[in-house]
């Protein structure tokens, strides 16, 4: 997860970079509590043009803060600097599927059933997983009865 949340993360600085009005970068690099040396330095080396001193204040970031640098953040840091339109740009990828439940239903006032929902989070099997599963196969190319249900216990 913690991977996948800094991917997550890389993956939208080149659409906020692009998106940061000139008079507002600074600003934006503040609230990622990049210091003011730092600010200055970065405009210096990137000749003021604003998309490539975010990109690069984004990377410092991201560098300086490592697991803590999240979508949270970030969207916060755009919030308080006022850049909150590009912020609700941000999307969360929810890795969980939602799923129906069909035992246990219950009524409602109208007399409809419904199903309750619950999440399975997904993730990437392992070289592991398919060696313990010990039918060679990667989970997605196993049917049901093929599938080692012991790895659902890891």
């Amino acid at each position: 997860m913690a991977n996948r949340g800094r991917q997550g993360v890389s993956k939208y600085f080149y659409d906020v970079a692009e998106d940061i009005p000139a008079e507002k970068w600074k600003d934006f690099a503040r609230k990622l509590k990049i210091d003011e040396v730092k600010i200055g330095r970065i405009e210096a080396e990137e000749k003021g043009i604003v998309k490539e001193c975010c990109m690069k204040v984004l990377h410092l970031w991201r560098m300086k803060n490592g697991r803590r640098a999240t979508l949270e953040v970030l969207r916060k840091a755009l919030d308080d600097a006022e850049l909150g339109e590009i912020a609700e740009n941000i999307k969360d990828e929810d890795p969980r599927i939602p799923i129906q439940v069909t035992s246990g239903m219950s009524g409602n006032s109208s007399g409809a059933q419904q199903p309750p929902i619950q999440y399975v989070t997904v993730s990437q099997p392992s070289s592991d997983d398919t060696k313990r599963s010990g039918t060679g196969l990667q989970p997605e190319d196993m049917d049901c009865e093929d599938y080692d249900d012991n790895l659902l216990d890891l």
